[in-house]
């Protein structure tokens, strides 16, 4: 290495292929662990049905389409032949038994010791280093603000991915004692984020801090609030309402099977995204039930349940569907099933509305409400908790299949594909002016000094959600940066084939190419050779193909086992030696089965020519010299001298 970019370039291989991937193998629990996890929940089917759907479904045809080339054939010819249906199912089973077969093999470990596991440990590297700053996105208008900060609209600069940005800022936090608050929301987000993903929540992807501002970065929702839509479009009708009704529920279901109460179900908090479809914003208030359960009464008057109001009382989930009535009461009738008008709500009426949710049973007015729709609403907005609907034993499923939905596919609406009724105009921020939406009072907060104290708070604030990043990635830059990595890559190995000093074309070559060998100290360390087979001999060259190769001639070898066989958990070939020899074997392996199938049928074929040829040799010897062997090859160099000259007349090749 005679340059400093060849230098660099070998630093980087040596970091990329050996220091990296065993780092991250050995520190984090996503890598072998990670892969084991994933093939034992595939051998015992605890993955979605539809996981291998589509190729199965693919099969089947074909598998159809054979049979019936069958059909068609042997009536041509003829012979009258039918096919019984189960012939055709039982083809199609086979067929996935011998996919889930392939997955319990050794498909895993091909692909820990392959390229692309290397490039996932790039990627996931890249990841667990990440250290967002504002500099990372460019910031655009303000669409909100809140009690402790400002929402905007951002684009990530390396992704160009648009999110919406919403900053707290600590000052404020601490003056309004709201610590505890802000980050009760960044950990209510994160449950609701990681894993599957809702497509009915407005979820987070990262979290991260400045000096004085704590950052969210979440899903962009420019198609506005239902408030505003209420506002705007006037009170919605039976058919509308049902759309966002079985949007949200599929939004709380998710939040309740993580043990999530909301506790701030209304309209203002219902975002629309560009195309219509709605999901459930701003965790402020959600809290996790599932150790202990809440008693705090905290909400939005005339929304909140009897149990959330009523001091001391410990609430779950049920608290959710109370107000998930009162909302769906508001985009009926736009206004609270607790007033009888729509007006701003003063500090009386406020009152006044708590003592009646905790004290009436709602009476619903005789006309404006199909059947089942009152019956539904009715069953939402029972004060006791066993009698109402959602919270006598099976959650959301009681709503669901409630007649009010009876004819909600709930496939179609997880998938987004029931049309929405309203569609935001495009090209136009769905929200209040920046004018009208305000700045807060910078006044308010001079006097408040951030310490230390209140930084060691934060600690732990910033995160980011694997799946989300990743999804992002995969969206957008993923296939670029991996196209560059792979013309990279291909321009290396092409400089290392350029220095094989034989043509393999013109020679008696039978396989080459890169291999791994069982080595080092102990023989315990995998040493990659560039392996080139010839009818007489095996020649391992060190990787970088500078240096002498090690020779194992045929007549060293006693067996090339006839099955691959595991060894140190690998898949390797093994060649037992003979006696005499400074290894009693030599074990070979490879991350490519195909490859490494074709070294083995390739060794086991050149080994047996080469042991018949010595095996008539033998018998040339006795008719000539009338004794076993002859003389002159004790000698093994003649021997395989010899070899080699008849290598190019009986090779295989």
């Amino acid at each position: 290495m005679e340059t400093a970019e060849e230098r660099l370039t070998k630093a980087r291989e040596i970091y990329d292929h050996h220091i990296m991937v065993e780092m991250l193998a050995h520190t984090h629990n996503y890598s072998k662990d990670s892969l084991q996890f994933v093939q034992r929940n595939l051998m015992k089917n605890n993955v979605p049905p539809e996981l291998f759907q589509a190729e199965l479904v693919d099969q089947k045809k074909k598998i159809a389409l054979l049979l019936d080339i069958i059909v068609i054939c042997s009536n041509a010819s003829g012979i009258a032949v039918t096919v019984h249906p189960s012939l055709t199912s039982y083809m199609w089973l086979k067929r996935k038994k011998t996919k889930k077969q392939s997955l319990k093999n050794n498909s895993f470990v091909f692909f820990f010791f392959s390229a692309k596991f290397t490039r996932f440990c790039q990627w996931k590297n890249l990841e667990l280093n990440m250290q967002l700053t504002m500099n990372d996105f460019s910031v655009h208008r303000i669409i909100g603000r809140g009690g402790f900060g400002e929402v905007y609209g951002c684009r990530k600069a390396d992704t160009g991915k648009m999110y919406a940005m919403k900053c707290l800022d600590k000052k404020r936090i601490k003056l309004k004692q709201g610590e505890t608050l802000a980050l009760n929301e960044r950990i209510m987000l994160s449950l609701v984020s990681t894993g599957q993903d809702c497509p009915f929540i407005v979820c987070m992807t990262y979290a991260f801090q400045s000096a004085d501002k704590l950052c969210f970065i979440l899903d962009l929702m420019n198609g506005g609030d239902l408030h505003y839509h209420l506002s705007q479009h006037g009170v919605f009708s039976e058919s509308e309402m049902l759309f966002y009704a079985a949007e949200v529920i599929l939004g709380l279901e998710h939040m309740h099977n993580r043990f999530v109460v909301y506790r701030d179900l209304k309209p203002a908090n219902i975002l629309l995204d560009e195309n219509g479809h709605a999901r459930v914003s701003d965790l402020g208030l959600a809290c996790d039930f599932s150790k202990k359960k809440p008693h705090a009464s905290v909400g939005t008057h005339g929304y909140m349940a009897p149990e959330v109001l009523a001091k001391g009382v410990a609430y779950d989930s049920s608290a959710d569907w109370f107000s998930f009535g009162c909302m769906l009461y508001k985009l009926l009738k736009g206004h609270s099933p607790f007033r009888q008008r729509r007006a701003k709500v003063g500090d009386k009426d406020k009152n006044e509305i708590d003592k009646m949710t905790m004290t009436q049973d709602i009476e619903l007015p005789d006309a404006g409400f199909s059947p089942e729709c009152r019956d539904l609403l009715e069953g939402l907005l029972k004060r006791d908790v066993p009698e109402r609907l959602g919270c006598r034993g099976r959650g959301p499923q009681e709503v669901k299949e409630h007649p009010f939905f009876a004819d909600i596919d709930w496939q179609t609406v997880y998938l987004r594909r029931m049309p929405p009724p309203l569609i935001p105009p495009r090209g136009e921020v769905n929200a209040a002016d920046a004018f009208d939406i305000g700045n807060f009072d910078d006044d308010e907060v001079k006097g408040v000094k951030l310490t230390d104290l209140d930084n060691e708070l934060y600690k732990n604030f910033n995160i980011t959600i694997s799946e989300r990043w990743q999804n992002e990635i995969a969206d957008t830059i993923f296939e670029v940066v991996n196209q560059d990595a792979d013309k990279m890559e291909a321009k290396k190995k092409a400089k290392q084939k350029a220095k094989v000093s034989v043509d393999e074309k013109d020679s008696d070559v039978i396989i080459h190419g890169y291999i791994k060998k069982l080595g080092g100290p102990f023989a315990s360390a995998w040493q990659t050779k560039y392996g080139k087979l010839y009818p007489s001999r095996l020649e391992l060259y060190p990787e970088s193909l500078n240096g002498r190769p090690e020779l194992v001639f045929m007549d060293q070898i006693e067996d090339v086992g006839p099955e691959l066989s595991p060894f140190k958990g690998e898949t390797t070939i093994v060649i037992k030696l003979k006696e005499g020899f400074k290894e009693t074997k030599l074990v070979l392996t490879n991350h490519d089965e195909i490859s490494l199938r074709e070294w083995h049928t390739s060794l086991r074929t050149a080994h047996r020519v080469s042991s018949e040829l010595l095996q008539r040799m033998g018998r040339k010897a006795i008719k000539i010299y009338g004794v076993n062997h002859d003389p002159m090859l004790h000698d093994q160099e003649r021997t395989r001298g010899f070899l080699n000259r008849a290598s190019s007349v009986d090779s295989p090749m």
